[in-house]
């Protein structure tokens, strides 16, 4: 993971060079601002490095070059060996948020996409990049620079262009002039010339379509729950291995951990992870409930915290071997109130009540701060919810996140979707999952990232859309009939009839306050 920062203005004039800030730095900046540190740049470029250092805060670093571009880049290095960014080369300079997946890669992300260069145009090295990732590539020799988002649009990226003045960043400011910033949409790669001074889209977004046929007498089901469970295996094992963070505290340390409701989806992840996963791992489950004053329920009430400790319960007997830690996050109402402007700010352009509800409930359960409940050693006879081990006041140090998103929009997860007939929700579910990226993605990667961590998608490997899309059956996607059976097939019976809660209910972070007639499309006041 890491952050995007490009300034270019043609009546600025800087002093080429690379400035370069280390780990103590880069928090300094993160807690007190930028100060002095950059001369002569701008209000709006000051404003967003702080939240650029928050996405990375292992290394920053500023290059200048032809006097009037800045490249600051942050890196949150999860993958060995080490590599600043920006990256230069003689004739590119690269700045790349994101996780790769290529087969052939061996080493750095970054660094595979510069020897790519090598070989390739900058479109067509696009095209060969599978994972979840956004970059700018600024190409000397033709004097323009390339930016965009992967096919879904996992992570965040937005350009500003104004009387020849161009900013392109993970994040956005937070006074006035972001209202002129445009989210990049998922696939599309946007080319500026600084000779003509024009921006265009080289490439379009990609469209995914839901595949309508039916199989009413369910005589291919037992292939499409075996390839399911194949592909999610594959894109779970690409997510999981070659973790290598920067910093390695102990070997039990836990390298990722799964927003964890309790529900069918990352209940379904974890049980996959886990059975891909060597004796004595450590996995930590983010598990966020809110003190609700308006209702009077407590943090430890949510619907999600009992569906959790059920969850985790249940699959720490049926994987004993690996160490499921359950991370009770309970946060009071005063902080609640604290961080709510930070959410807002970090989530924008979206701005309603139930973009809040769900977003502060995902910046709190990814920070991974609560009590650490642990089963390990627990005789299987004597697991219970009162026997685990509690340690108060953890910090996880699992710098990788697994989600469970996406599977609502390619199985049919919603309640809207409950009553369509096939034609009908083969239409609904191909405008949602070409709609996550605007609808989901871009607010989720910016509030989870500010916490120096790296949310990735299991469900939305470019293989497991392919698959769900063109060769699942349109009736086996009723209710998410197909993951339900998969989790009864892989032994996780006891989650697979739980209906869908959405996050903000389970977790008792929307309709905070006295007034609880507020709607999810009201606009935050």
């Amino acid at each position: 993971m890491c952050g995007i920062l490009f300034h270019y203005n043609q009546n600025q004039a800087l002093e080429n060079g690379v400035l370069e800030f280390q780990e103590t730095q880069v928090l300094d900046i993160i807690k007190n601002g930028l100060g002095s540190k950059i001369p002569n740049s701008s209000q709006i470029f000051n404003s967003l490095v702080p939240k650029i250092c928050s996405r990375g805060p292992n290394y920053s670093s500023l290059l200048v070059e032809n006097n009037n571009m800045l490249f600051f880049s942050s890196v949150l290095s999860l993958r060995s060996p080490f590599t600043k960014q920006p990256l230069e080369s003689s004739r590119y300079i690269i700045q790349f948020n994101g996780e790769l997946y290529n087969n052939d890669i061996d080493g750095n992300d970054t660094q595979y996409i510069m020897n790519l260069l090598d070989q390739k145009s900058v479109i067509d090295t696009i095209h060969t990049l599978d994972g979840e990732f956004a970059f700018t590539i600024y190409d000397k020799k033709e004097q323009n620079i390339c930016f965009g988002r992967d096919p879904v649009g996992k992570r965040s990226l937005a350009y500003y262009l104004k009387n020849e003045e161009l900013y392109i960043s993970s994040v956005q400011p937070g006074f006035e002039e972001r209202s002129d910033f445009i989210d990049c949409d998922n696939g599309s790669i946007y080319q500026y010339s600084f000779k003509n001074k024009h921006l265009e889209i080289v490439e379009h977004a990609v469209t995914y379509n839901i595949n309508s046929n039916t199989d009413k007498d369910f005589k291919n089901i037992e292939d499409r729950l075996n390839k399911l469970n194949n592909v999610l295996i594959q894109s779970i094992k690409q997510r999981i291995h070659n973790i290598d963070p920067f910093h390695i505290e102990s070997e039990t340390d836990p390298l990722y951990a799964i927003l964890f409701s309790g529900g069918l989806d990352c209940t379904v992840i974890a049980g996959l992870a886990a059975s891909i996963s060597k004796p004595e791992t450590s996995i930590d489950l983010f598990n966020v409930g809110f003190d609700n004053p308006r209702t009077g329920m407590k943090a430890s009430e949510a619907p999600d915290r009992k569906l959790a400790i059920e969850s985790w319960l249940n699959l720490s007997k049926q994987f004993p071997s690996i160490n499921f830690n359950l991370i009770e996050i309970d946060i009071p109402y005063e902080e609640y109130l604290e961080t709510r402007p930070k959410v807002i700010e970090l989530m924008y352009p979206k701005n309603t009540e139930m973009d809040l509800s769900i977003a502060i409930a995902f910046y709190f359960a990814s920070r991974g701060k609560g009590n650490r409940l642990s089963l390990h050693d627990v005789p299987l006879e004597q697991i219970s919810y009162s026997s685990a081990k509690t340690v108060e006041h953890y910090q996880s140090k699992a710098k990788v996140l697994l989600s469970g998103l996406g599977a609502d929009e390619l199985y049919g997860g919603y309640h809207k979707f409950a009553n369509k007939d096939n034609e009908s929700l083969a239409e609904e579910l191909t405008r949602q999952i070409n709609n996550i990226h605007e609808r989901n993605l871009q607010r989720d990667d910016k509030v989870i990232s500010d916490n120096g961590v790296e949310v990735r998608y299991p469900f939305l490997s470019h293989d497991v859309i392919q698959f769900s899309t063109q060769e699942i059956e349109i009736n086996y996607k009723i209710s998410k009939l197909i993951l339900r059976k998969l989790a009864s097939q892989i032994g996780l019976e006891f989650v697979s009839e739980e209906p869908k809660r959405a996050i903000q209910f389970g977790a008792k972070s929307a309709k905070m306050t006295a007034n609880g007639n507020k709607k999810g499309t009201d606009e935050l006041k």
